[in-house]
């Protein structure tokens, strides 16, 4: 077995002090366990004692105020952790894609930026921050139909994308970098780039496996 197997889990993220992920869930947290307390509180042990005014906002502040910046706290940890590599790796589906990232031994796009440490962290969402439910109408309803497809068992392998990917997701990270405008053939073919009438894949290679070296990974589960 290839030592690259055992990076078939993505790594986690090495600590950088508070993120905005787990400051959210802290958050929502806090305001379940206040709301909760409170309520109980109030209702068994203040209640005789308050105002009736002052009980019914408190009812207000324990059963609408606090839960629905709860769930605003769980929503927004949510979107933060679907970010990490993990959460694409999360549906077994994506296996192939995150293993072959890890492989040194690959040539795909994904592989080398990993190596290259182009992307530190949040891999997948930094080149797809258009896609699923991070980007516009369209992407959410496509999020949307790859997860029924995935819980009703219906996808199909291997796993195509259907849909096309912009050259703006590639050009706003290499589009000022010298590596990048220092070759004459991106000077000369901008406007084509800049436009999609050219995909940066033509030259460049496939950023994921072809879909005939994809391992299948449906048996795994069956």
């Amino acid at each position: 077995m290839h030592s690259w197997h055992l990076l078939a889990m993505a790594a986690p993220e090495p600590p950088h002090g508070a993120t905005l992920g787990g400051t959210l869930e802290v958050v929502a947290l806090v305001c379940i366990v206040v709301a909760w307390v409170g309520l109980v509180l109030v209702e068994f042990v203040f209640k005789s004692r308050m105002a009736r005014s002052t009980y019914r906002w408190t009812l207000l502040l324990g059963l609408f105020v606090l839960p629905g910046v709860a769930l605003l706290g769980t929503t927004g940890h949510m979107f933060e952790s679907m970010k990490a590599v993990e959460a694409c790796q999360s549906c077994h589906v994506m296996d192939p894609f995150v293993v072959d990232m890890h492989n040194p031994e690959s040539a795909t796009l994904a592989a080398r930026h990993y190596r290259s440490g182009a992307i530190p962290a949040k891999q997948c969402y930094a080149c797809h921050t258009g896609y699923g439910i991070f980007g516009t109408v369209e992407s959410k309803r496509d999020g949307f139909r790859h997860w029924l497809l995935y819980v009703t068992d219906t996808w199909k392998e291997p796993i195509t994308y259907k849909g096309t990917y912009p050259n703006s997701n590639c050009l706003a990270c290499h589009a000022t970098a010298p590596a990048f405008t220092r070759v004459d053939s991106h000077r000369a073919l901008g406007k084509q780039l800049a436009n999609d009438e050219m995909n940066c894949f033509t030259c460049h290679g496939l950023p994921h496996p072809s879909r005939p070296s994809r391992a299948p990974t449906r048996a795994a589960v069956h």
